[in-house]
């Protein structure tokens, strides 16, 4: 895919007006590996509480995608409550053609690809698992969505919004780059940013990034690349940025 085959794309997704531009792409070498370690928020979740069932949120767009060798779920989550949620459990399971479990992100997972760090009241978010390894073939995914808690922060995501600078393509690989700047009066630190690839209605790429540090003020917008997972050709990217997990610096409280 040529620079500049993405058509550009406003989107607002309750953490700020994101605007895409179209237009850098680098080759992923272990890219899962490479955000967790970049982000410095790869705790891990020993076993995942989901807790009853969230029917505040509807669930919609799980899409197992597939590409370079790697695998991704990405799920739209949409907030029917009239509060903001924050740290919400979300347990997928990625199955075989006999319905078989081949992944799941129960045990051994760390806190970004276990829980959604904030939902904003009557808003939808995109949430991108891009560390699924499957132990043999997969053909699909449900993701199921517990019980979070109130939040009285919703201010923090809204202040916090994500632009597209650049998407190529190279060895077979999309690659979204952009910045995001935070207008609150305290730096954030691991920020996870989501960037899922539509076309005709449908997921067709998605992958995620971990903004290491963000600086207050909007002083200075942070750069991220998100290395897609399918196939991005004559999509429009939509982006999320979210506040940073609890058990990570400069999270909610």
């Amino acid at each position: 895919m040529r620079p500049g085959i993405l058509r550009q794309a406003l989107v607002v997704v309750g953490c700020g007006a994101l605007a895409v531009t179209a237009s850098a792409c680098e080759s992923t070498e272990s890219e899962s590996a490479k955000i967790a370690r970049a982000g410095g928020a790869a705790e891990v979740t020993s076993t995942l509480k989901l807790g009853a069932a969230n029917r505040g949120v509807r669930v919609s767009d799980v899409t197992l995608l597939s590409g370079g060798g790697r695998k991704a779920v990405a799920v739209k989550l949409t907030s029917t409550s009239s509060r903001a949620q924050r740290e919400v459990p979300l347990l997928v399971k990625v199955t075989d053609a006999g319905g078989k479990v081949v992944y799941s992100n129960a045990t051994g997972a760390e806190a970004l690809l276990t829980h959604i760090t904030l939902l904003p009241a009557h808003a939808g978010v995109w949430w991108v698992d891009d560390e699924v390894l499957t132990a043999g073939s997969a053909v699909g995914a449900k993701v199921s969505v517990g019980t979070g808690e109130d939040s009285r922060r919703e201010a923090r995501a809204a202040s916090l919004s994500a632009k597209t600078t650049h998407v190529a393509a190279q060895a077979g690989t999309t690659t979204v780059s952009g910045a995001v700047a935070n207008r609150t009066d305290k730096a954030q630190s691991s920020v996870p940013v989501f960037a899922v690839a539509v076309r005709g209605g449908k997921v067709v790429a998605a992958g995620r990034a971990v903004v290491a540090s963000v600086p207050a003020h909007a002083s200075a917008p942070a750069s991220f690349d998100v290395p897609l997972v399918g196939n991005a050709s004559g999509a429009t990217i939509e982006l999320t940025a979210l506040p940073p997990a609890a058990t990570a610096g400069g999270g909610l409280k």
